[in-house]
């Protein structure tokens, strides 16, 4: 059977000043899931559902067509998280967030989709109200992980070790990382200049043996480094 396309009319702009619209492209295979996804992105001004897929072709299609920048996938609809890694390579600022029902979340299925370029995880029970601040999250700070799967992605034994060598203003900046915050909003809360927070951030992916914030996050929750929200 063809699988097809659903595109919605795209609305215009509808976020606040300053703040980036979150265009979202929907990977699922059931329709049902599609419009449940599609109704609540469409009631928040900070989301745009641009239409949704259910197959490899249908995919790279719509995002080639509607540029979105945030794709939403089931992990059920990727197994082995293959258009993940085939869409992260086509389109370099693309941010994937992938959806895990309970049964996807063993069989190292979360670890896959990180390593194949997802920078967003989230449980597929998620609250619909949550979803829409998820996805802003994912592309304003260029990952996002729910804590119910942050302990599910890799970690080594070197971590929690690691995590001892943190100073007392590392693990504040990680902590207000886990929260959401870019460096420079982590800047203006701490009082001191964005660059200080980066060069703090560099230190802790490099004691954390961490390839990204998103990676530094799930490993400091596995380790006890951050107490679990």
């Amino acid at each position: 059977m063809e699988q097809v396309t659903l595109r919605a009319n795209v609305p215009a702009a509808r976020a606040t000043p300053g703040q980036q619209v979150v265009r979202v492209a929907h990977v699922d295979s059931v329709p049902l899931f599609q419009q449940g996804v599609a109704a609540v992105l469409h009631r928040d001004p900070r989301t745009v559902w641009v239409g949704a897929a259910a197959s490899t072709a249908a995919t790279v299609n719509l995002c080639q067509s509607a540029k979105p920048n945030v794709l939403l996938v089931d992990a059920d609809a990727d197994p082995g998280a293959h258009l993940c890694r085939l869409l992260s390579g086509l389109h370099p600022d693309l941010v994937v967030v992938v959806l895990f029902r309970q049964s996807a979340r063993s069989g190292g299925e979360v670890e896959r989709a990180r390593q194949a370029g997802a920078r967003g995880f989230l449980p597929r029970e998620i609250d619909p109200n949550r979803l829409p601040s998820a996805l802003s999250l994912a592309l304003e700070n260029g990952f996002y992980i729910d804590p119910s799967i942050s302990p599910l992605l890799k970690n080594s034994g070197h971590a929690k070790n690691s995590g001892t060598l943190l100073s007392r203003r590392e693990q504040e900046v990680l902590g207000l990382i886990a929260e959401g915050m870019t460096a420079k909003r982590i800047g203006n809360r701490l009082g001191v200049s964005e660059e200080t927070v980066k060069t703090h951030i560099r230190r802790i992916l490099r004691k954390l043996e961490a390839r990204d914030r998103a990676h530094a996050v799930a490993r400091a929750f596995h380790a006890g480094v951050l107490p679990p929200r």
